[in-house]
């Protein structure tokens, strides 16, 4: 088998890969047209996702996204007995329950229905992280539910 020098593999590769890379320049040259007509749409019109021009009121805007926990230190969990927590042990392990007794030592969660409704006693000596997770709206109480600025009749 007839050994080629390295130089020569590079040559015939860039040789080889150049008419593609010429290719792609004329061709992103070439819709210069398409831009012409893209900043003739009207500037309140947006285009939606079929290419077609659609009133701006009438695409959905994505909402910034919520947090989904808050990470608090371990003393904190104190006032927080009855919410959901999400805790990270040293055993690298993600629990998530509702956090049903908080003792200096250790905490127990109430584990869901997905991982066999059970108590779980977790050590403090164990525990790396925790966080409470936010609240969804089912979970807030419905006085904070209601609008506060109505006026209601009695």
């Amino acid at each position: 088998m007839a050994r080629i020098p390295y130089s020569i593999l590079i040559a015939v590769a860039l040789a080889a890969t150049a008419p593609l890379a010429l290719a792609a320049q004329t061709q992103a040259a070439a819709p210069a047209s398409t831009t012409k007509a893209k900043a003739a749409v009207k500037a309140d019109a947006k285009i939606d996702a079929h290419g077609k021009q659609a009133p701006a009121d009438t695409l959905a805007v994505a909402e910034p996204a919520k947090p989904i926990a808050k990470l608090v230190q371990y003393p904190e969990l104190e006032t927080r007995v009855g919410d959901t927590v999400i805790v990270e042990t040293t055993f690298d392990t993600v629990r998530r329950g509702k956090l049903i007794k908080y003792t200096n030592v250790g905490i127990t969660l109430q584990l869901g229905p997905e991982n066999g409704s059970i108590e779980l006693d977790i050590p403090r000596e164990t525990v790396r992280n925790v966080s409470v997770a936010a609240k969804t709206a089912e979970e807030q109480p419905a006085a904070a539910k209601q609008d506060a600025g109505s006026a209601k009749k009695n």
